[in-house]
């Protein structure tokens, strides 16, 4: 059995596949049988690299980024992260679960370092815009990249008093370490369709801070000339005057006057960082976990496997030894 996931991107959201994955599963040795575990991935697009599997297993994957896809008779699935998904695919309500991420929650985080920082998390996409540990440093925040190894990440964000979060997997795991947050989107390339996926399992009511996007040219698509940039601008305003296409309006714009765009970024994160964050209760954290390894031993269930342990133990020493 091989779990598919966007491999590659060192995001640490698709990256934990590797760890979790092969901890609960990987005593179950079975060809043809492909699975679809964390991250956003039930859409046309990426499901035609499943052409070739004889079955498909879902478990807690997300819809978005384009078309669904067509649910063949190979397909089971065994959970989904919300009911925004449920409904796209045509599923029962009670196929929506979870992102599989919450499954790190039967570990123990308290052997994080507590540093007391406010840390940001920009989305992966969003790194190339400009100079993230600069406006973080100048709002007196500190930066944490989702590129980072899981273990220092989870270690960052497991020690802060609050995670200031673009990228939705920063914001799911300072919840599994019970460390408050708050979400923001940077530009139009901002998925709240995502984020609502999730958080309506856990009666979060999201008030997520849309900051205004923008690029460095000296950084972002690096060499192309002044007329690419400018064409990008053109583009926007065509689509907002209905001349152009509707995705035109999601562009992220370059600025011109970089400095002063950072320095109004950082304020921005400055006063979100002044706001309450956000936790899922104890409660509803403690069902949609336990939901979650039901619906792994069902998924062994289908394969003739006996039930499983739920992962247990220092999550820190899991992250470093997997």
């Amino acid at each position: 059995m091989k779990a598919v996931f966007a491999a590659g991107s060192d995001n640490v959201g698709d990256e934990l596949n590797e760890w979790i994955w092969p901890a609960l599963l990987g005593d179950i040795q079975r060809d043809g049988v492909a699975l679809l575990g964390i991250g956003t991935l039930l859409n046309e697009a990426f499901c035609r690299r499943l052409d070739s599997a004889e079955r498909i297993l879902v478990l807690g994957s997300g819809a978005g980024y384009g078309k669904p896809p067509t649910l063949d008779p190979r397909w089971r699935v065994h959970a989904v992260r919300g009911l925004r998904t449920a409904r796209a695919l045509g599923l029962d309500d009670d196929r929506a679960v979870a992102d599989p991420a919450y499954l790190l929650a039967s570990l123990d985080w308290r052997s994080a370092r507590a540093h007391g920082e406010v840390v940001v998390v920009p989305h992966h996409r969003s790194l190339r815009y400009l100079d993230w540990q600069r406006v973080c440093a100048a709002a007196g925040l500190r930066f944490v990249s989702p590129l980072l190894p899981a273990a220092d990440f989870m270690q960052a964000i497991a020690g802060a008093r609050l995670v200031l979060s673009e990228a939705m997997h920063g914001a799911i795991l300072a919840d599994v370490a019970r460390v408050p947050w708050q979400g923001f989107g940077f530009g139009g390339q901002f998925n709240q369709d995502k984020w609502l996926d999730w958080a309506q399992m856990f009666d979060l009511n999201l008030d997520i801070r849309h900051l205004p996007g923008f690029y460095d040219p000296a950084r972002f698509s690096e060499g192309r000339p002044l007329r690419y940039h400018l064409g990008k601008v053109l583009k926007v305003s065509l689509s907002r005057a209905g001349l152009g296409r509707e995705k035109w309006q999601r562009m992220t714009l370059p600025s011109f006057q970089v400095d002063r765009a950072e320095a109004a970024l950082a304020r921005q994160l400055g006063e979100l960082a002044r706001r309450p964050g956000m936790l899922s209760s104890a409660a509803r954290l403690q069902l949609r976990v336990t939901q979650l390894y039901q619906r792994v031993d069902e998924l062994r269930a289908e394969l003739q496997a006996p039930p499983g342990k739920r992962l247990q133990g220092d999550g820190l020493a899991f992250l470093a030894r997997a």
